[in-house]
């Protein structure tokens, strides 16, 4: 008879068959399955969703994709925030900025700019580059006929007027030509998608209802194409060198490196010269060839960080949202987030003192000169003009509020998009 010390006993197996491997281990074979395939899945995810939003769009204006500018201003600005605010934003407004530097080219132009010493001056041109940003974001993120927008747009009216005798009218053009082509160039050439025709015409739709309201409509070309032609044709005329120009485009430099170490300044300058791919222009602002180095860095980063947007990120979870918020004194504060170089109008919170300070390395704090009190549109400009021109603003906003209802005929203010006066 058999007795227990005669059972033989089998060897422990798993439930799932691997031979007693621990599946915790991560040297198990159950791991070798379950990465790879949550990567797998990962990355499909990324790409069914990486397109979601633009294919969804181009769904309600599929009767819009043949012919792009029958498109209204307000249809024209909900199309251009998919790449604007949700898609590409970082270049949108990256491109936005070289636009401006590119504006400083312009033999017609600099010579006021000089004059004026918004951008010239130290202690002006931090608050000169807040303003115009703070500005743009209010007509090209907020809500053209709002009452904040009516406002912004009469203040800017209101500015370049005290200047119109010094300021040539196609500048004016020139100047919305690049700020409608510039964000599209390089989002084409480096982000993880182009900008589709629709939201280029987009774009310029929404631009040529700007410049309408701003009394310059009848000199800006009636397509993108001829914009485009119109902008080499005047360039080939007029940008070239003058020492107004550089004034201005050093400036412009010691701005951007205010917040770096001194020992990086000149690693940083080759940085910045390397990002104006285009020779005529470095020539027009003095700047000279950037070194090989810094031209190979700044491709590489650049369509590196496309590849890995399009092919390992998901979308963001929901647009940004750069625009000032209203606060209970009827006044509007800008976010942390959204500062470029000063704190202007930023309230003098503990959580925006935090952020602040990491992002400037403990350089600026809101509040004190910066005006934590947060600002009003028809505020908006250098400080000899803040207590100015605010009846007519307000006139002109409500003038606008008629205007955009449909009194089409009637040509409201006389200043530019982003011109040359303040």
């Amino acid at each position: 008879m058999d007795t227990i010390q005669n059972i033989t006993v089998p060897p422990a197996t798993s439930i799932n068959g691997l031979g007693g491997a621990d599946p915790a281990d991560p040297a198990s074979p159950g791991w070798r399955i379950v990465v790879p395939t949550v990567i797998v899945c990962y990355l499909t995810l990324v790409q069914f969703l990486r397109y979601r939003a633009l294919r969804a769009l181009e769904r309600k204006y599929a009767a819009y994709l043949e012919d792009p500018y029958k498109l209204n201003y307000k249809q024209a600005a909900e199309v251009m925030r998919l790449h604007q605010l949700y898609d590409t934003p970082f270049l949108f407004y990256f491109g936005t900025q070289w636009a401006l530097v590119k504006s400083y080219g312009m033999a017609t132009g600099t010579p006021l700019l000089v004059k004026t010493r918004q951008l010239c001056d130290p202690n002006r041109v931090g608050r000169r580059a807040e303003d115009t940003a703070i500005l743009l974001i209010e007509l090209l993120c907020g809500d053209l006929d709002s009452e904040r927008g009516r406002r912004a747009t009469a203040r800017l009216n209101w500015m370049h007027d005290r200047y119109a005798n010094h300021i040539v009218r196609e500048d004016y053009v020139h100047t919305l030509a690049l700020f409608v082509l510039e964000p599209s160039r390089w989002i084409d050439r480096y982000d993880w998608r182009p900008v589709t025709r629709l939201e280029k015409v987009a774009y310029f739709v929404y631009w040529r209802e700007l410049a309408r309201r701003m009394g310059f409509v009848e000199l800006v070309p009636e397509t993108l194409e001829a914009l485009e032609q119109w902008k080499l044709e005047y360039e080939a005329k007029h940008m070239y060198f003058i020492p107004q120009n550089k004034m201005v485009a050093e400036a412009t430099v010691d701005l951007f490196l205010r917040g770096m170490p001194t020992f990086l300044h000149g690693v940083m300058k080759s940085l910045f010269v390397s990002f104006i791919d285009e020779k005529p222009v470095r020539d027009a602002l003095g700047f000279p060839e950037p070194p090989m180095w810094a031209t190979i860095f700044t491709k590489t980063f650049f369509h590196l960080r496309g590849v890995l947007i399009r092919y390992f990120f998901l979308p963001r979870a929901a647009p940004m949202d750069p625009l000032a918020q209203p606060a209970h004194d009827g006044r509007l504060y800008r976010s942390a987030r959204f500062v470029g170089f000063e704190p202007w109008y930023v309230a003098d919170t503990l959580y925006n003192r935090v952020m602040l300070w990491l992002s400037s390395g403990g350089k600026v704090a809101p509040g004190g000169k910066y005006q934590g009190r947060g600002y009003v549109p028809e505020e908006l400009g250098p400080v000899e003009f803040e207590k100015m021109g605010k009846e007519e603003v307000l006139k002109q906003a409500e003038a606008m509020k008629r205007f955009a209802i449909g009194e089409k005929d009637e040509m409201m203010g006389g200043g530019c998009p982003i011109g040359f006066g303040f």
